[in-house]
Formats: structure tokens, C-alpha cells, sequence
């Protein structure tokens, strides 16, 4: 993210989207009333009786809600309009800004916290999005889901009744194939709408393999340079949050923020199973903690700042500054991935100990 102008002063900030993990840092720091201004386009009728046309316009919006749609990599903020030209808008009516990247605008806000603006700063220097297609399986049964850094998205659940060995091999080769061509069709339809940078099928047994061996043998398309497989216990959705533990996925770890964050979770469990009074939970617990300097590493849950009252993030603000200025390090993780949901079930925010009081 560039910021192109600061005015602390009026509390706006000016900016240029860059990348997808810019889109997902504005997500997260544009509150409700919040002032946005951007250029972007409104349907204008001119005439009574005409369906209108489109006309580029520069707006002033009122925030009301924001929502972020990665696989179309776009930020849709909706509001009331404060500022326009008269001509062609009413001020108070709706509009929705299409925020895409390559876009310049501008946020106002009554006061601008520390960590909005670090994370404003900080966004661009996230690794870009990695998206992986996992396919768990095993005989007669794939779950197949789109793990990205944002968000883990189920795609679909493929069975079929495969003859056992004691019936003619003709029979469960036939029925095979059509398990493994159904398969086949999924992953190749999200290769068309989705630049998936790996596909990992896991699950127990061969079944796996004899997968990525169809495919190959059945075409030898571009993307089966992108497999990998890796064992798992099962061909159920458990399989993917299994594997994104498992140390098979080391070589990719750099480059994606889920496995990252899925391995400090694992951390977190382990602690807690060996030597709970290293972890504190709990806006209390916490908030205590960190003004000791006593928290390592911080965990968030990111709709504890989106939307948030603004007491709330006063208290957000106050906790990431005492764990920063003490050397501690802050994950604010997503609500949407298997990551951020252990958290909230542990109770949305998190600090490992240095040290016990």
C-alpha cells in the first residue's frame, strides 16, 4: 500500500491499493462512519423514461458497512453520500464503492489509532495471496476445499460406491475412474476462475496418488506440476486441518500465511497441555498481562477490530501498544479460516507468557 498524503490535522489519509493484502488491511481498519472519498462510477438518468448511463464521478461517502471479496479482488464500502457533483447525485442516498487494486483514496477518520495506521503502513509487506486447492481423499469419498490467506472455502463433496476387491476388477476400475473424473472436472472448473498456486491431495492408503497417476495418464495437463500429495487419516474435511498441521507442507510454509499461522495455534494447544499458567485469555487476563510486558506473542481475532465499538478499540489499541513496545510480537488472524476460529473458541484474543506472575 502507498500512502500518497497524511493529514493529522483533518485525520485523512490518502493511499494507493496495491495488492490483495491491501484490500485486507482496509477491510479491517475502515469502521462504520468512517468518511471515504474515491472516484467511481454511477449509473446517471438524464432523461425520464431512459435506463441511464454511467458517469465517472469523485464521491464523498459515510461509511455503513464494508465487505472484502478476494476472489474478485475487490473492497465494497457502502455508504451515504456527503459530497458530489450536484448534477448528478443526491446527497443522502446510497452508493457502493468498488475499491480494486490501482486505486487511490482517501479515509477520514475522528481519530486515527496506532495499529490502523501501522497496519496501513505494514500491509504491502505481507507475502501476496497463496491460494491452494486441497482435495482429501480416500476410496469413494473427496472433500475438496480453497484454502487461501483470507479464508478457507469449501468447494465440494464428491462419493461414489466403489466395489470392493472381491468383486470383478473390471466393475471397481470403471467406478474408479468416474470417482476420479468427477474430481478431475472440480479442480479444472476452479482453474479457470482461480490462479490456485498448489493442489494437495492427502488422505490414507494410495488412493491419493492413484489420483494424480489419473490424471497424468489421462491427459498430462499443465497443472499437475502443482501436485502434491501427503498422507492424512482420512478423506473428510478433518484431513485438511490435519495436513495444514503436519509438517509435509515445510517447503510452501514461507509463502502462506495460513500454515504459519496454523503452526503458532499448535503452539498455543501445547502450551496450554503442558504449562497452562503461560497463557492468559481474555480481554482481563490480557489487557493485565501486557501491561507488565510480560506477553511474547499476542493473538487477535480481526473481528474483535472490525466493527468494533470504539471503546473496544481503545482497549485493542491500548493492549497491541504495551505488547509492542515490549518487544512482543501481534497476529491478528482471521475469522474466516480454521486459525481464527480455535481462537475465538478460546476467547477471541490470546498472549503467550515470557514468564509466569
Amino acid at each position: 500500500m502507498k500512502i500518497l498524503e497524511e493529514n493529522k490535522k483533518q485525520g485523512e489519509i490518502s493511499l494507493k491499493i496495491e495488492n490483495l493484502n491491501d484490500l485486507w488491511a482496509l477491510y479491517n481498519v475502515i469502521s462504520s462512519n468512517d468518511i471515504v472519498s474515491a472516484r467511481t462510477q454511477r449509473r446517471v438518468v438524464l432523461r425520464e423514461g431512459s435506463k441511464g448511463e454511467r458517469k465517472a464521478m469523485k464521491l464523498k461517502l459515510k461509511v455503513e458497512n464494508v465487505s472484502f471479496h478476494e476472489f474478485s479482488n475487490r473492497l465494497r464500502i457502502k455508504g451515504i453520500i456527503l459530497e458530489g457533483p450536484e448534477d448528478f447525485v443526491s446527497f443522502g442516498t446510497y452508493h457502493t464503492f468498488n475499491i480494486e487494486i490501482n486505486q487511490k483514496l482517501s479515509i477520514t477518520k475522528e481519530k486515527w489509532l496506532n495499529h490502523e495506521i501501522r497496519r496501513l503502513k505494514e500491509s504491502s509487506k505481507l507475502e501476496s495471496n497463496f491460494m491452494i486447492l486441497f482435495i482429501a481423499i480416500e476410496t469413494g469419498l473427496a472433500n475438496i476445499a480453497l484454502i487461501t490467506n483470507f479464508s478457507h472455502n469449501k468447494i465440494a463433496t464428491v462419493k461414489k460406491t466403489i466395489p470392493g476387491k472381491r468383486y470383478e476388477q473390471s466393475h471397481r476400475n470403471k467406478a474408479l475412474i468416474e470417482f476420479f473424473d468427477d474430481i478431475k472436472k472440480i479442480i479444472e472448473e476452479n482453474l479457470k476462475t482461480t490462479e490456485i498456486n498448489s493442489i494437495i491431495a492427502c488422505g490414507p492408503g494410495n488412493t491419493k496418488d492413484l489420483l494424480i497417476k489419473y490424471i497424468k495418464e489421462k491427459s498430462n495437463p499443465d497443472y499437475i506440476g502443482k501436485f502434491k500429495s501427503c498422507h492424512a487419516s482420512s478423506g473428510t474435511e478433518s484431513a485438511i486441518l490435519e495436513t495444514l498441521k503436519s509438517k509435509q507442507l515445510a517447503s510452501i510454509k514461507k509463502n502462506v500465511k495460513i500454515l504459519q499461522e496454523t503452526e503458532k495455534i499448535e503452539e498455543i494447544f501445547t502450551i496450554l497441555a503442558s504449562d497452562a499458567d503461560l497463557i492468559v485469555i481474555g480481554f482481563n487476563e490480557v489487557s493485565v498481562a501486557a501491561k507488565r510486558g510480560a506477553i511474547k506473542e499476542l493473538f487477535c481475532v480481526d473481528i474483535l477490530i472490525r466493527g468494533a465499538s470504539k471503546n473496544s478499540k481503545l482497549k485493542i489499541e491500548d493492549i497491541i501498544k504495551n505488547v509492542e513496545n515490549s518487544g512482543g510480537k501481534v497476529n491478528i488472524l482471521s475469522s474466516k479460516h480454521s486459525t481464527g476460529q480455535q481462537i475465538i473458541d478460546l476467547g477471541s484474543i490470546i498472549g503467550i507468557l515470557r514468564y509466569k506472575f
